[in-house]
């Protein structure tokens, strides 16, 4: 079965790349399964050159702030996929002491220094959408995941895989940064780096971020800032796995320039989660108990103030009672949120047993009979 077809004959969207980052990622295109044409070439080539000079631009007109300003530790929103990191996210944002990058600044990296300001002005800019996949309310000004802004500044990102779903075949080379080369490695530090450098002359704040992806580095994230705060939340996996079929199947059906099937997605979602709980393992026999912290995704929902309090506490993230009212709020709007019910069939209910079912049992999870339908 073949996803990545556009909705109703529509154009593939384009992420707004660096011209370095298309150079970079158009060769790995699988040319018997490319649906890349002349005319998305020349459109990437094109945006990429345009963003590139623009991303010079910005840095040019902040050159001196960019050089004098320190970031403090920033905190890291941790989870797989369709883990509840976006509730979360969105949770700790709601406090006025931190900081963090928006929908605009992850999707318009090289620019929205220069411009970020100017278009929350416009009522376009403010309106609210809902998310493909899930139904979520967003908008140009809300928490967004920072791995977008990465992937268009260059550095690797298993966010390459949205563009070129055959690299979903290797998952670990995909994945683990460990894996790439030393020059990919300090491309994607810098590249980090940079955009909290920015965030942090836009806004003065601890910034907190939230990307899945950031779980696969999370030793690598320990080491480069060890006095940030992290908190992992997890979910049950059979949601988990339901869930990232539809979402990898969206995204790719957005913004992929390859053919790519079900089955691809599926036994991605499979190797990818047992590497992801890896590197979570390998991360918290480092981690400084103090500032490490977790959180189910079915209690985040059932006690979000609760819950909140708690995580406030364990990490020392100051004090509660000023972030109350905006949390109360942000509660409130959020608690008539209906999660999708989606359906797994007997056979993918069987292989998400035979791969994860340890993982499972270990964590106290069973079958989510409210939440998935199983198909005969």
């Amino acid at each position: 079965m073949t996803v990545s077809r556009p909705p109703n004959g529509e154009m593939k969207r384009k992420l707004r790349l660096s011209l370095a980052t298309w150079r970079r990622l158009e060769p790995k295109i699988d040319r018997d399964r490319s649906q890349l044409n002349l005319r998305s070439n020349l459109a990437y080539w094109l945006n990429g050159a345009g963003h590139s000079l623009l991303f010079r631009l910005q840095d040019a007109s902040h050159a001196d702030a960019l050089k004098s300003a320190t970031p403090p530790p920033p905190i890291f929103v941790l989870g797989f996929w369709r883990s509840g990191t976006t509730l979360l996210h969105e949770l700790l944002c709601c406090d006025p002491q931190f900081g963090f990058p928006s929908t605009y600044a992850c999707m318009n990296p090289s620019h929205f220094m220069l411009s970020e300001a100017r278009a929350s002005g416009l009522k376009a800019q403010r309106q609210h959408t809902t998310r493909p996949m899930d139904s979520m309310s967003y908008s140009w000004a809300s928490p967004q995941e920072d791995e977008f802004a990465l992937l268009a500044l260059g550095a690797p990102s298993p966010y390459e895989a949205l563009i070129v779903p055959s690299l979903m075949r290797n998952v670990k080379a995909l994945v683990d940064l460990r894996l790439r080369t030393s020059t990919e490695q300090k491309r994607w530090g810098d590249a980090f780096r940079h955009f909290l450098l920015l965030l942090t002359v836009q806004q003065g704040k601890t910034m907190v971020f939230k990307s899945p992806p950031h779980g696969f580095k999370l030793p690598q994230l320990l080491s480069m800032f060890p006095q940030s705060r992290y908190v992992l939340i997890e979910r049950n996996p059979y949601e988990v796995f339901a869930s990232n079929l539809k979402l990898w199947g969206t995204l790719l059906n957005l913004y992929a320039l390859e053919s790519s099937s079900a089955d691809e997605i599926e036994q991605f979602v499979l190797a990818a989660y047992l590497v992801h709980q890896e590197a979570i393992a390998e991360g918290m026999i480092m981690a400084d108990a103090r500032r490490f912290a977790c959180v189910r995704y079915e209690d985040l929902v059932a006690d979000p103030i609760g819950q909140m309090k708690r995580l406030y506490g364990e990490l020392e993230l100051g004090n509660f009672e000023s972030a109350r009212a905006p949390l109360q709020e942000y509660a409130a709007k959020v608690a008539g949120y209906s999660r999708n019910r989606l359906t797994l069939s007997s056979a993918q209910k069987k292989r998400v047993e035979d791969s994860w079912g340890a993982m499972i049992k270990a964590k106290g999870y069973c079958w989510p009979e409210q939440y998935l339908s199983l198909a005969s």
